[in-house]
This record gives C-alpha cells, sequence and structure tokens, in this order.
C-alpha cells in the first residue's frame, strides 16, 4: 500500500500492528482516505494506535500512539527544526510555505492493554501556511513524532476547529451521535 511507504519516512510501523480500518471520510470538504493500525489488529477505541489520514497519496495527518516515550532530550528551542524537517520530508514543496507560530506544552494519552489511562507530555509545535491553514508536529519529549497535520482549518466565528477530526475517537462518537460534543477548541461534530 502506497499509504504505508508514505508513513515509513515519519515513522515505522510496529510488526504487531495491523489495519483495523480502511474507510473513506470528508476532511475539508473533500474525500480522504483514514487507515487504523491497532496492536494484534484488535480495534480498541482510544488504545494505543496509528491513524495517517491521506489525500491522493499525500499525508494529510498522522497519529502515532503507541507505547509512552521514555526521556526528556527534546527542547522547545530545538523543536520547531525539527518539525520543519519532517514537513520537507513529507513534502518539501509545502514545506516552503510554512511559518512557525510557536511551541505549546501540552499532554496526550492513550487507553493501555491493561484498561489504565495513561498521559505524558508533548511538545507541540505550529506553523501557519502561506494557504491560510494551520499545521502542526506535536513531539513527545524523547523527540518522537506523536502527530502531524497540514492544512487544518479554523472556523474563527465559533473558536474552534473547523477540520474534521477523524483521528480522535471522542470526536469520532460526537458525530456518530454516540458521545457527547467535545468542547472548543476541538471541531463540531
Amino acid at each position: 500500500m502506497n499509504e504505508e511507504k508514505l508513513m515509513n519516512r515519519v515513522i515505522s510501523i510496529p510488526s504487531t500492528y495491523q489495519l483495523v480500518s480502511c474507510k473513506t471520510v470528508q476532511r475539508n470538504g473533500d474525500p480522504v482516505l483514514m487507515l487504523r493500525y491497532q496492536p494484534f489488529g484488535v480495534f480498541q477505541e482510544n488504545g494505543p494506535r496509528i491513524i495517517g489520514i491521506f489525500d491522493h497519496h499525500r499525508v494529510l495527518s498522522l497519529k502515532q500512539l503507541t507505547v509512552v516515550p521514555a526521556s526528556d532530550r527534546l527542547s522547545t528551542k530545538q523543536a520547531p527544526a525539527q518539525a520543519l524537517k519532517l514537513f520537507q520530508q513529507l513534502d518539501a514543496e509545502y514545506a516552503k510555505g510554512l511559518s512557525f507560530i510557536r511551541v505549546e506544552d501540552q499532554r496526550r494519552s492513550f487507553i493501555n492493554a491493561t484498561g489504565e489511562t495513561v498521559v505524558f507530555p508533548v511538545l507541540w509545535v505550529k506553523f501557519g501556511h502561506q494557504n491560510g491553514t494551520y499545521n502542526w508536529v506535536t513531539f513527545a519529549l524523547d523527540g518522537t513524532m506523536i502527530e502531524m497535520e497540514i492544512e487544518s482549518q479554523w472556523d474563527y466565528f465559533r473558536g474552534r476547529r473547523a477540520t474534521e477530526m477523524w483521528d480522535n475517537d471522542d470526536w469520532v462518537n460526537a458525530r456518530e451521535e454516540h458521545g457527547p460534543q467535545l468542547p472548543s477548541p476541538n471541531a463540531l461534530a
């Protein structure tokens, strides 16, 4: 699968991870392909996962929540350069239109195999693009890429993200009317 080759430019899919979902969804009004991998090919909501979203063999979004990163090597000064390098690996031409905005300390989580919620710190590195979208890379403090996304749109009127959040299980549940609407700045489901 060509999309797996694109993902392998920046992440490695562990051998125990298998495809659990491959479907077409809408993102910013266009059909895109979403691939979801989980341990042993078993779907676990909010569990360890790798999700890739693609448009015509171009990576739009990656999420890699597989293990809890262990060390503190990446600094807020190093993170923007490392993020830009990742964008360049995926699409050098697109990366030329990026402008650094800021780095934020945030947290990410997933539910591990024993049912415990694991929370860990990350650095969220945000860029604007000359096309008016927002773009980011989220790193664990050991430098592992946790998330990346390009061409995310913002709903200024509602103070929310406008681009769909197919890599967020709680957002998908809200979209399918199986859970509550997420608070701002999350997209309306």
